[in-house]
């Protein structure tokens, strides 16, 4: 580990200092005032049908199994005479308590409930199926617990079990729970009138030994479809799953702007997960990937697609932390929006990680309005970003404007970098702020960086200072920088005069273009380039400077 610099403060406790609150989006209902200091919208759901029966699952519907269904969504109070609603929480999970791989159970949810947790069973093979807006969850103040969790009401506690045991294996894993078309009001209240009455929003504690409490808590299952939900105003995250795989989420929306509300956060291990069209304004980050946090393991094949962000940040990616040591591999992200506090994407956090600690990072054909699009605090594989504009953002959390930097919200983090690749990325700016491609910081290494596409453009009818230089390196080193093409009108210089030695070397197709000029000592062979020593248009054969063409 680094030594450290600054006071380390825990990220969370960082972020709930610095008071982030991510702003607001359009939602489409109305709705009155619960117990909770915030006051989201519900999201209005399209109307479906009840699923249509099939195989050996067993269908029941909530209205027939006596649950009273007197719940206003918006507050918690009974919607016919705004005295208390019942509490259908029991009659439901007794009604699930006997889904089994051969006896599995689905809950038509055709109304609107009062619940005080519902706790089905750890195995799966269980489905809550609502009939869109107007059905749904209110959690209960003074549930202390979570919405929605497989296992009993102790089974989530405490939120994070920290490292297995040694010789004791993670859990086994469940299977198929399905959970579709309602609504899920947290009803996070001041720590004292919502679901948590403990004095404390969250729950109970902070850090390892924690309990807090999440609007949605699936763990140890594989096969877990979310479809359409809408989950607001929750104590702490949207959706927590640990320790799953071949999860589908899709066509969700989460709407929290209080700290530790992450949207869809995973703890490790975790495979085969696939987010698509989801609408995420969250106090914290949008979706989480960490590996040390739950059981801790490995997280592997994650795909998003067609999802808008408002929140800390979009997606965090966190392999390594306090010397436990995992990797994430292949995530993918395309066709995204996000308005982010921080950084689009956050690789972190620790010196000590495995080598390519995230690798396969890929993104492409997205918009994002932030700081920066991507943080470094850990090491890296290959990460590549294609067809990506940034709109620099002023935020509490500016450590500089760029497309990739280093972070330093807590105390250095060194780390060491495989390949950075930018195809046709933008910076779009709006302010006159100086940016750079990369700010690279705390002695930190970066093998390779390619420009395959890359440009500083200003706002129409804007003339902002060029950015001094594409690389602003305060300490650390790139082996090799790739220019195969690069827009330099808006750029004064690739690198400042002082830190060139930082840099290994220069090459690529795109080099001459530029107009930057280069020390011949920096040049690779065969990269036509502009000579800072003779002022001429240079290319190295075998070491040798000659004229070019």
């Amino acid at each position: 580990m680094a030594k450290r610099s600054k006071d380390f403060i825990t990220r969370r406790s960082f972020v709930r200092k610095a008071g982030i609150v991510a702003a607001g989006s359009t939602l489409s209902c109305a709705v009155g005032c619960g117990a909770s200091e915030f006051y989201p919208a519900l999201p209005c759901l399209s109307d479906v049908a009840a699923p249509a029966p099939i195989g050996a699952m067993t269908y029941i519907k909530a209205s027939e199994i006596g649950c009273a269904l007197d719940c206003d969504l918006s507050t918690g109070r009974n919607k016919l005479t705004g005295g208390a609603a019942t509490d259908d929480a029991p009659r439901i999970n007794a009604a699930m308590a006997g889904a089994t791989a051969s006896h599995p159970i689905t809950l038509i949810l055709d109304g609107s409930a009062l619940i005080s947790g519902l706790f089905l069973p750890a195995g799966g093979y269980w489905s809550i199926a609502g009939l869109g807006c107007g059905t749904g969850f209110f959690i209960k103040s003074g549930t202390n617990n979570d919405g929605i969790h497989n296992g009993g009401p102790r089974a989530a506690v405490p939120s994070d079990p920290g490292n297995v045991t040694p010789g004791i294996s993670v859990p086994a894993r469940g299977s198929s729970v399905s959970l579709s078309n309602f609504e899920l009001n947290g009803n996070a209240g001041n720590g004292h009138n919502g679901d948590s009455t403990t004095g404390r929003v969250q729950g109970v504690g902070e850090g390892a030994g924690a309990t807090w409490y999440f609007g949605i808590n699936l763990m140890n299952l594989n096969n877990i479809t979310l479809v359409n939900l809408g989950i607001v105003n929750t104590p702490a995250y949207h959706i927590r799953l640990s320790n799953v795989g071949n999860v589908t989420v899709s066509g969700c929306t989460t709407y929290s702007t209080a700290p530790s509300t992450d949207g869809v956060h995973f703890d490790g291990p975790a495979n085969d997960i696939a987010i698509s069209n989801c609408n995420f304004t969250c106090g914290d980050d949008a979706i989480a990937l960490n590996c040390p946090e739950g059981y801790t393991g490995d997280i592997s094949r994650v795909t998003v697609t067609g999802c808008t962000f408002n929140s800390l940040t979009m997606l965090r990616l966190y392999s390594t932390t306090w010397g436990k040591r995992f990797n994430i591999d292949s995530v993918t992200v395309s066709d995204c929006n996000g308005t982010l506090t921080r950084a689009a994407f956050t690789i972190g956090e620790g010196s000590d990680g495995n080598p390519n600690s995230v690798d396969g990072l890929s993104v492409s054909n997205c918009k994002i309005v932030a700081p920066a699009v991507l943080e470094l605090e850990a090491n890296f594989g290959v990460a590549t970003f294609s067809n990506v504009t940034l709109t620099p953002l002023d935020s509490n959390q500016d450590v500089g404007y760029a497309f990739a930097r280093t972070s330093s919200a807590y105390f250095p983090l060194v780390y060491s970098g495989a390949s950075l690749v930018l195809e046709n990325c933008v910076i779009q700016r709006n302010k006159n702020h100086a940016v750079a491609a990369l700010i690279l910081e705390d002695g930190s290494t970066i093998e390779s960086i390619e420009f395959n596409g890359f440009s500083v453009q200003d706002a129409a009818g804007s003339s902002f200072a060029m950015a001094p230089e594409l690389l602003k390196i305060v300490s650390g080193r790139i082996r090799r920088v790739v220019i195969s093409a690069l827009d330099s009108a808006r750029i004064s210089a690739p690198v400042s005069a002082g830190r060139i030695s930082s840099v290994g070397s220069f090459s690529g197709a795109g080099v001459l273009n530029t107009g930057w000029q280069f020390q011949d000592n920096s040049m690779l062979n065969w990269s036509p380039y502009m000579s800072a020593n003779t002022h001429r248009a240079s290319i190295k054969v075998g070491g040798v400077v000659r004229p070019y063409p």
